[in-house]
């Protein structure tokens, strides 16, 4: 395994599974019916299951750029579902 290869799985792994359980939990929270504070649970723990798994599939892919860009496609589709239901940073 390079060195650059490695990088991108972490990348990939460490700061991309954790924005992308943040905004997989956003989203959760946004578009599901219901209370507030009952969305707002279910996006965290939505979110703090999604983490685990994408830091896995980072290093189960063959290649670490792969799992870099997959892990940003995936995030830059989340980013776009929580704005177009309205969510700002």
């Amino acid at each position: 395994m390079k060195r650059w290869d490695l990088t991108c799985r972490i990348l990939a792994a460490v700061p991309g599974g954790y924005a992308l359980s943040a905004f997989a939990g956003i989203c959760v929270a946004l578009w599901l019916p219901g209370l507030r504070v009952e969305r707002a649970m279910i996006g965290m723990l939505t979110g703090l299951l999604i983490w685990p798994v994408a830091f896995m599939m980072s290093f189960a892919i063959f290649d670490g750029r792969k799992a870099l860009g997959g892990t940003m496609v995936a995030l830059l589709a989340l980013i776009g579902l929580a704005v177009l239901k309205g969510w700002r940073p």
